[in-house]
């Protein structure tokens, strides 16, 4: 994480919130840890929500079924690489737009609830490649109006969004060079999946942060952390260069062993390929999917229950 992009997180915060924690103040010592339910019902409906991890990878599911039990409602979802993640949103009902990448289950094919829902018209899409869609996320963590890139001259992408702008060709007067404006997309919330947190917010991923979402967590108003597990602050104090975000970043923390299931937490465990392709077989015949939907996504109560119901210990490498 650049410096850059922690000292914009610190100036925005500053001035839109009444945060003392970066400061040192009463707030650093008050516990951040909740559960996935006051997590997900602090979400209000309508919300522009960052969803981090990258395809089967790391993706915060945990949280993500809350809100689809809480039944929210006309999300705008950013997602630079998602799959699952999305794809039990939009099959809850919840998502109004998607602002991705790609949205895919890798060698099965784009994630079908969001493939139909997008043809059909259910869910609006604004596709950017994944270059473009970092580079506003980064413009909103620099509080910028946009941040030039050279990516995406030539293509059709700009076409895609000739008439938002959101990503337009520009010309700099000085020298006649032709730059790509990827304007600032501000997020609401960011879900991301980590390994520990202690209760101030210091957040790791071990051994290192491997994928994009501290340009989700450094682009939020705020960042909502699942965790494999939690830990003690001085483990974080005794060893400060593994902290992947510092407590101020963080607004709230749910432990959520395997929370991360069916998608991957390296090294801790990898994806169920077997979830994947029986939710992608499923998702053929809809009274099918709406079966083995309540069943084996949203039915069970708690998420331990659902861990259960798919035949998973909590916590447990696989």
């Amino acid at each position: 994480m650049s410096g850059a992009a922690v000292m914009g997180r610190i100036v925005r915060r500053a001035a839109s919130t009444t945060r003392t924690e970066a400061r040192g103040g009463p707030e650093d010592s008050m516990s951040k840890i909740t559960t996935l339910e006051q997590a997900a019902a602090s979400i209000p409906n309508g919300s522009t929500v960052a969803i981090g991890g990258m395809s089967m990878n790391s993706a915060p599911m945990a949280l993500v079924r809350e809100l689809v039990r809480q039944e929210k409602k006309d999300l705008e979802l950013v997602a630079i690489v998602s799959g699952m993640a999305v794809d039990w949103l939009v099959a809850g009902g919840c998502v109004r737009r998607v602002i991705s990448g790609l949205v895919s289950f890798e060698g099965l094919g784009l994630a079908p609830n969001f493939r139909a829902a997008v043809q059909s018209g259910q869910v609006a899409i604004e596709e950017y490649s994944e270059h473009l869609l970092v580079c506003r996320l980064q413009a909103q963590s620099h509080d910028l109006p946009f941040i030039p890139t050279k990516a995406g001259l030539g293509t059709d992408v700009l076409g895609l969004h000739a008439a938002s702008g959101t990503v337009r060709e520009e010309k700099d007067g000085p020298t006649g060079e032709h730059y790509v404006a990827c304007t600032r997309l501000p997020v609401d919330v960011a879900l991301v999946h980590a390994h520990e947190a202690d209760q101030r917010g210091n957040t790791r991923v071990n051994p290192k942060l491997m994928w994009l979402d501290n340009e989700v967590v450094n682009a939020a108003g705020r960042t909502v952390v699942s965790v494999e597990r939690t830990a003690e602050t001085a483990t974080f104090a005794a060893e400060p260069e593994r902290t992947t975000y510092p407590g101020f970043m963080i607004d709230a923390v749910a432990p959520a062993p395997s929370g991360a299931y069916p998608c991957s937490c390296f090294p801790d465990y990898s994806h169920d390929s077997e979830f994947f392709m029986a939710y992608s077989q499923a998702a053929r015949d809809r009274e099918t999917f709406t079966q083995f939907f309540q069943e084996r996504v949203v039915g069970p109560e708690t998420w331990e229950d659902f861990l259960a119901v798919n035949s998973v210990t909590a916590g447990a490498s696989t």
